[in-house]
Order: C-alpha cells, then sequence, then structure tokens
C-alpha cells in the first residue's frame, strides 16, 4: 500500500507517458512548477489544416461595389457644402458676419456698436461692465457731473475682453473723445477666461479679440470658417437658418423688439420691480452663482488679468484715470456664496486690484457689500442685479467717494 501522505499515484508502470518530477526524462525546470515542453512535435502527426482562398469578386460586381461608394461620397460632399453654403449665407448666430439676415439671437453687443456708431458726438463719460451695469443710467451721471455718458455694458460672466473690445471701439469710432471710464467690474470678472462667443461673433467686437470673420478679408474669412467648424457644418444649425431664411420677418421683428430694450445712451429701458420676477429669477442666480464657485472659480485667470490691465493701460496712455468699482452683490446671496469660495476670490480680487495701482492709474471702490450705500432691500431683480432705484444711490456714493470727475482715490478707510 501507499502510504496516505505519498504524493506519487498509484499508477500502473505501464500507463505512465510522462516521467514523474526527479525522474530521468523530465524537463528541467522547478518540480513546483514544471518547464512548459517546447520541444518541436512529431512530424506527421499534426493534420494539414487548408486555408482558402478568399472568394475572388468578378469585375462586374466589383465596378458596381466602386461606383456606390464614389456615389456615396460624392452625395455626403454635396450634401455637407449644401449645408456649409446655407450656414454661411444665412449666418443665423453671426458666426461669421455675412450680416445678409438678421441673426436667430439678438447680441447686445451688436445693438450698442450700432448705438455708438448713432452718437452725435464722442461721449464724455464711458460706463464698462457685465450685464450687471446695464441699468446705471447715462442721463443721472450726466445730470451729476455735466459730462455726456454712455452705457457700453454687455451681458455675460467675466468681461473683461469686452471692456477692452469696447474701448477699443468707442476710440476708433470716435478718436477725438477720450472719455472717462466707470468700470462696474464682477469679483466673477476673473473667471477661468475664453472669449465670449457673443463678443467673437460680432465683427465689430471680434477684430479686438483676435477673432476671424468675413470683414477682414478672404484669409480671415477661411479662418472664420475654419474656427466655426463644427457649427457651419451642424444640421441644427442648418434648421435655424432655414427658420430664418423662411421667417425673416419674424426674426426683425424679434430683434426689433429687443433693439427697443436698449436706449441711444445704451442703458437697459427702464423695468419696475415686480414680486414674479423676483421668484421667478431670485433660485436662478442661487444655482448659477453657487455652481461656478464650487466647480468653476477656483482662483483669478490669467488672461482675464492680461485683458484687465491691457485695458488699464489703454485708459492711461489716453490720460484718463479710471474708477474701477466692485459691482453690489445681494447680501442673501453672498451670506449663501461665502462658504462655497466667494469670500475666497473676493479677498483675492481685492488683493489683486491693490497690487496693480503700483503700476496702473486708476481710484478703487469696493461696493460689494451694498449697506455702504443708501441701498433698498427689495430693489433686486435677482441675487446681482440691482434696479434702477438702487443705482441711482449707488452712482451718488460713487461720486461722493471720488469727487467726481476728475476723480481721487478715498483715503483708506472711508470706502
Amino acid at each position: 500500500m501507499t502510504p496516505p501522505d505519498d504524493p506519487t499515484p498509484t499508477l500502473p508502470d505501464d500507463s505512465r507517458k510522462t516521467p514523474f518530477p526527479g525522474e530521468p526524462g523530465y524537463p528541467a525546470g522547478s518540480a513546483e512548477a514544471p518547464a512548459i515542453e517546447t520541444a518541436a512535435p512529431t512530424p506527421g502527426k499534426l493534420k494539414q489544416r487548408v486555408i482558402p482562398d478568399p472568394p475572388e469578386m468578378d469585375q462586374a460586381r466589383g465596378r458596381r461595389a466602386f461606383f456606390f461608394v464614389l456615389v456615396l461620397v460624392l452625395v455626403t460632399v454635396v450634401v455637407m457644402g449644401a449645408v456649409l453654403a446655407l450656414n454661411v449665407i444665412a449666418d443665423p448666430y453671426g458666426s461669421v458676419g455675412t450680416h445678409y439676415f438678421p441673426t436667430v439671437t439678438t447680441s447686445d453687443r451688436t445693438v450698442k456698436a450700432d448705438r455708438i456708431e448713432q452718437l452725435k458726438k464722442g461721449p464724455e463719460l464711458v460706463i464698462l461692465g457685465s450685464s450687471r451695469s446695464m441699468r446705471y443710467e447715462p442721463s443721472y451721471l450726466e445730470e451729476k457731473t455735466g459730462l455726456s455718458a454712455f452705457n457700453a455694458g454687455v451681458n455675460g460672466i467675466g468681461g473683461t475682453a469686452d471692456a477692452w473690445a469696447m474701448s477699443q471701439f468707442i476710440h476708433d469710432t470716435w478718436p477725438d473723445a477720450d472719455p472717462a471710464y466707470l468700470w462696474l467690474l464682477d469679483v466673477e470678472s476673473f473667471v477661468p477666461f475664453e472669449v465670449g462667443a457673443r463678443t467673437a461673433n460680432e465683427p465689430r467686437m471680434a477684430k479686438y479679440v483676435g477673432q476671424a470673420s468675413i470683414g477682414k478679408g478672404p484669409r480671415e474669412f477661411a479662418r472664420a470658417l475654419w474656427e466655426n467648424r463644427s457649427t457651419l457644418f451642424s444640421l441644427d444649425t442648418a434648421w435655424d437658418s432655414t427658420r430664418l431664411l423662411l421667417y425673416r420677418e419674424e426674426a426683425k421683428s424679434s430683434q426689433s423688439k429687443y433693439r427697443k430694450q436698449i436706449l441711444a445712451d445704451g442703458v437697459l429701458k427702464p423695468r419696475k420691480w415686480s414680486e414674479k420676477e423676483w421668484k421667478r429669477r431670485w433660485p436662478n442666480s442661487i444655482e448659477r452663482y453657487s455652481a461656478l464657485h464650487k466647480n468653476v472659480y477656483k482662483g483669478l485667470d490669467p488672461t482675464a488679468q492680461e485683458y484687465f490691465e491691457k485695458t488699464l493701460a489703454f485708459m492711461n496712455e489716453q490720460g484718463q484715470t479710471p474708477v474701477i468699482v466692485l459691482t453690489p452683490v445681494n447680501p442673501k446671496l453672498r451670506k449663501i456664496l461665502a462658504p462655497l469660495g466667494w469670500t475666497k476670490r473676493h479677498e483675492e480680487v481685492v488683493a489683486y486690484l491693490e497690487s496693480v495701482q503700483d503700476e496702473y492709474d486708476f481710484v478703487f471702490l469696493d461696493m460689494t457689500d451694498p449697506t455702504v450705500f443708501d441701498f433698498d432691500k427689495k430693489e433686486w431683480y435677482d441675487g446681482v442685479h440691482l434696479t434702477t432705484v438702487n443705482t441711482r444711490p449707488a452712482i451718488d456714493y460713487i461720486l461722493e467717494q471720488t469727487g467726481g470727475w476728475p476723480p481721487s482715490q478715498p483715503p483708506a478707510g472711508e470706502q
């Protein structure tokens, strides 16, 4: 009997075809992990496998397949070419700058550029900023300062490139004006930067931010096509182009209604506060700015800073000392945003602005806390947009602190 702990199988000697480890003939290698047999198998023991030749295609079928592929390619080229031509001619978003038809989206950049060109003389004071600045009345500033003013603020978080483009466009349109500037800057003006499509798609603004358009000649037109290729080859864009061609008058009417909201001096037409609008917009401002500070705005963007400083340098070269004001935030929204990063970003923006005052000449006021002026707690459209009832005391406070124009920096601790 073989002992129970003997690992040797109890097979008859004549049934063993492979020697056990340690026996003569066992392949070299570890006894725990036997070597793999690599010797060539005995000739004649493998089946001869016949690999069939691929089926031959007769010439007629080959020609039909070739012409089918050729026709498919040609049809695709024709369709995509037609889509491209349609989208370039209609230009529903203004991305190329053909301007043969009204766009399906009305841009405040376009309307503001039109208003600037329609002025009888160049402005003496220009308001810059985001949508938060668009209800600061030039007429009220003119009443207080005696300077003819224009509101060049436009929609969009960020916007230092917009301020640069607007200041350049005003200067090129009215080269002898050399206006003073009130720049209503947001804490969020320095978010991670990308030139907004609305600025890039208005040819009169695009040229100042390096964007191509048809108005600059064939080479720039080709670049505009390339930069907007995903939009111009899109069937969704083609659908909007078709709607634009079919309902051109309706598009004109829609644009006309929006244009009427922006007055000749660039300000948004006054609108009374309503509880219905507040209830609609307040939750949106919480959601929008909470997401921005939690997920996007983690530090001041270098490109936004570059446009900011370039604009300051230009203003100083024109002999102007701009007033830079950090815009008010509704205390309720500020309380929500503070732990999400707003407080840290606010500190960084203030520190940055104070640091560049050594290099550039400007007056700085921090009005993010609206309690510094006589504001009405109810007169907000949402968490960041003031009604005219609140923009007027905000202007009063700015003029009180700076002494009007030319402005002076108030002593530390008096802001």
